[in-house]
């Protein structure tokens, strides 16, 4: 007997279910077959070694962190799992953000809140395609934008740095937020 045919027997005995072993599909499709999570995981990290080759400068974190975001994003996109959209596109959204820097592309505060804000933007976009509102994602895309576009205002021509700023203007929407939810209860 084989360990995949002994791991299925045990695993029918004991839980009244066939299924295959975990290393062999992880699956969180909603169609009814299952993603191989672990290989693409693997592919995406073995590519990300090599472009580290390539790219010194590139830190394993990143590519690791990119590496898990798109195999999250693959199982969204051709495993069909909803439930892996959110966080591949946010884990996306920081591997972008430290790879912006890691590369000289700017090396400037701010890239990973505004790298955030805009994965929290897609996530709302995303979510109104099927007609589900993801509200929360807006309120992390506009906290994340705030957060971006004041700290890379020191960088920017004519425009003051305003980093003292950032903390009062969440803790004034924060207090908006307070106040409404309790006119409203």
């Amino acid at each position: 007997m084989t360990p995949d045919n002994e791991f299925r027997d045990r695993h029918v005995h004991e839980h009244g279910r066939d299924e295959a072993p975990e290393w062999r599909a992880w699956s969180w499709a909603n169609r009814g077959r299952g993603f191989p999570w672990l290989g693409v995981l693997l592919v995406l990290v073995g590519i990300g070694l090599l472009i580290q080759q390539v790219f010194p400068d590139v830190s394993i974190g990143s590519l690791v962190l990119l590496a898990i975001g798109v195999a999250f994003v693959a199982g969204w996109v051709f495993g069909g799992s909803w439930f892996a959209m959110i966080p591949g596109i946010l884990l996306v959204a920081l591997a972008v953000g430290r790879l912006t820097s890691e590369l000289g592309i700017y090396t400037g505060p701010g890239t990973t809140s505004l790298a955030l804000a805009i994965g929290f933007l897609l996530i709302w976009l995303l979510g109104r395609t099927r007609e589900q509102h993801h509200t929360w994602a807006l309120w992390g895309a506009a906290i994340f934008g705030v957060i971006g576009v004041v700290q890379a205002a020191g960088r920017i021509a004519n425009i003051p740095e305003l980093s003292s700023l950032w903390p009062l203007v969440i803790i004034a929407l924060g207090v908006v937020l307070l106040l409404n939810a309790r006119r409203s209860s």
